[in-house]
């Protein structure tokens, strides 16, 4: 696991503003990983009312000065994903008209970030959307994570996106596992995340492979080939952006034992396991699921957590800077 490693003593640093300068507005529903953050800046909450109104319409309320500070709004882990963008449009749009210096989105996972493209006629680009009702509400830049098409960064013309990876905290969790790195191979779930593999096999020095497959609708797809190295007798560790339904997974993990994997590991930035994930990953082939602390862990000793919050609380430091 890895040790946070506290910030706090920048703000005494001349390059930083104060504290003073700086308001963090809380989700309705704080996760750990917002705790986390403002436990390394050393910055306690904005008081916020959040509540909803009969017939389910979000009302939000911020109780504290905004005028000329940089506001950062924490967003909420779960599934409720349109409720949490209107609280977080409302809060934006609420500090904007209070005087807000710059403000800031933290969405760990960002919301319709898998639909980036069209790919059917009549479909919209949902992430492209999303910056420009962010930006409409009064966000100047998201903090995001292992965003699922890094395409959806180029849409962000007057919005900034900036993109942190969790490939640091995978590599070090995995060399702290493996004193030798020479038996692992890693695993990208299909070629889109391709370059994510291959930055992790780096960072180890091990072998990698691609699984090719094929996708007969959403959530559901069915590995077809795989490319690349042995995994025969090898340890393999399958590295993709999120899990959601596990169902890409579980074809994937089915895939290497049948080729002779000796144990599976599964890494992912954002551990959404939704719908049957859980069941669909209660394989004994594989040994651990190590995702990071961007979602709310279910209760699972086999799902171990990462943690993401230094790397974003020192991001939000140089945005403040």
């Amino acid at each position: 696991m890895i040790q946070p490693i506290s910030l706090t003593n920048k703000f005494n640093s001349l390059q930083f503003k104060g504290k003073e300068d700086i308001r963090i507005i809380p989700s309705s529903k704080p996760t750990d990983l917002e705790k986390s953050i403002e436990n390394e800046l050393g910055i306690n909450p904005t008081e916020t009312v959040t509540k909803k109104f009969a017939n389910g319409e979000t009302y939000v309320n911020i109780k504290d000065d905004m005028r000329n500070k940089d506001v950062f709004i924490m967003s909420n882990s779960g599934n409720e994903v349109n409720d949490n963008l209107m609280e977080m449009y409302l809060k934006a749009d609420a500090a904007k008209r209070m005087g807000a210096n710059k403000i800031v989105a933290i969405l760990p996972n960002f919301p319709y970030a898998r639909q980036e493209r069209k790919t059917e006629l009549g479909e919209p680009i949902s992430a492209a959307l999303n910056l420009s009702l962010l930006h409409t509400s009064g966000v100047d830049e998201v903090i995001t994570a292992d965003i699922h098409a890094p395409a959806t960064e180029g849409f962000g013309k007057d919005i900034k996106l900036t993109n942190l990876d969790s490939l640091d905290e995978m590599t070090k969790y995995f060399q702290d596992k493996f004193d030798d790195t020479s038996d692992l191979v890693v695993i990208s779930p299909d070629f889109g995340g391709k370059k994510r593999a291959d930055k992790l096999a780096k960072a180890l020095n091990c072998n990698k492979a691609i699984i090719y497959k094929e996708r007969a609708e959403h959530n559901k797809a069915k590995a077809e080939m795989l490319l690349g190295d042995d995994v025969n007798g090898k340890t393999c560790i399958i590295y993709d952006d999120m899990i959601d339904t596990a169902g890409t997974m579980a074809e994937a993990v089915k895939m290497l034992t049948n080729k002779g994997a000796k144990e599976v590991y599964i890494a992912a930035c954002h551990g959404l396991f939704n719908g049957k994930a859980l069941q669909n990953l209660n394989n004994p082939a594989i040994k651990e699921i190590v995702v990071t602390n961007s979602q709310t862990k279910p209760e699972v000793d086999k799902i171990k957590q990462v943690d993401i919050a230094p790397k974003i609380a020192r991001t939000m430091l140089d945005i403040s800077a």
